[in-house]
C-alpha cells in the first residue's frame, strides 16, 4: 500500500474526543472509549503508512496509564477520589488526557514515517512494547531534560524581544508572548521525540549476554 499524508489536525481530533470523554464520563468508566479512541487513531496512522497493526500490538499501544498494573490500579483509584473531592479536577484530568492521546498520536505519527527501522509491513508486539515504552518516557512532562529543552525553544522570541524594530515595547512584548504560547506544542512534542528516540535506541540495544551467545554460535 502506497504511504499517504496524514493532517496533525487528526490527532487533535482524536485527542479532544479522547479529553472530551474523560471529561464527560465517571473515572474508570472512561477508560474503554478512551482506549477505543486510541486504536482508532493509531489504526488509521498505520494504514495511511501502509503498516498493519496485530491486535495485541494495538492493545499495547493504547495503553499509556499502565491500567493493567498495580500502580495503574491506583493511579484510577486516587482519580476517582479526586474527582469526588476537588473541584474542576475532571477538567485538569481532561485537559491532561488530552494532550497525552495528542502527544501519543505525534510521536506515532512521526515514528511511522521516519524513524522506524523495519520496513516490515506487520507491527506486532515486541515492536509495539518498544514503542509503548518509549511514549511513555516521552510524554513524561515533568522530566527535567525535557522541561529544559521546551523552555530553551519555546522562550526564543522571548529573548530576542528587543530585536525586533518599529514596535512600541507593549506591541514587542504581546508578539513575542503570543508567538511563545504557539511554539509550546511544537517545542514540547520537538522534546518529547528527543527522549522517545533515546528510549527506543535504549530498547532495541543487544544485551550482553545475547551478544555473547551469537558470538559463540557463530
Amino acid at each position: 500500500m502506497k504511504p499517504r499524508a496524514l493532517n496533525e489536525g487528526v490527532l487533535v481530533m482524536y485527542g479532544v474526543m479522547a479529553g472530551g470523554a474523560r471529561f464527560l464520563l465517571p473515572p474508570m468508566f472512561d477508560v474503554p472509549v478512551v482506549r477505543m479512541l486510541r486504536a482508532a487513531m493509531f489504526e488509521r496512522m498505520a494504514r495511511a503508512q501502509g503498516v498493519t497493526l496485530t491486535a495485541s500490538a494495538r492493545r499495547i499501544l493504547v495503553d499509556l496509564e499502565e491500567s493493567g498494573t498495580i500502580r495503574g490500579n491506583v493511579t484510577q483509584g486516587l482519580r476517582w477520589v479526586v474527582d469526588r473531592l476537588v473541584p474542576y479536577s475532571r477538567l485538569v484530568d481532561a485537559s491532561g488526557n488530552l494532550v497525552r492521546t495528542w502527544g501519543a498520536g505525534a510521536l506515532m505519527l512521526r515514528y511511522l514515517t521516519t524513524h522506524r527501522p523495519e520496513q516490515d509491513p506487520v507491527m506486532g508486539e515486541i515492536e509495539a512494547e518498544r514503542v509503548r515504552a518509549a511514549m511513555r518516557a516521552a510524554l513524561d512532562v515533568l522530566e527535567l531534560d525535557q522541561a529544559k529543552a521546551i523552555a530553551d525553544e519555546s522562550l526564543i522570541p522571548v529573548r530576542t524581544v528587543n530585536d525586533v524594530p518599529g514596535l512600541t515595547r507593549v506591541e514587542r512584548w504581546t508578539e513575542a508572548l503570543a508567538a511563545t504560547a504557539a511554539e509550546l506544542p511544537a517545542a514540547w512534542i520537538d522534546a518529547a521525540e528527543t527522549t522517545f528516540l533515546a528510549t527506543l535506541r535504549k530498547y532495541q540495544q543487544p544485551v550482553a549476554g545475547d551478544a555473547g551467545v551469537k558470538a559463540r554460535a557463530s
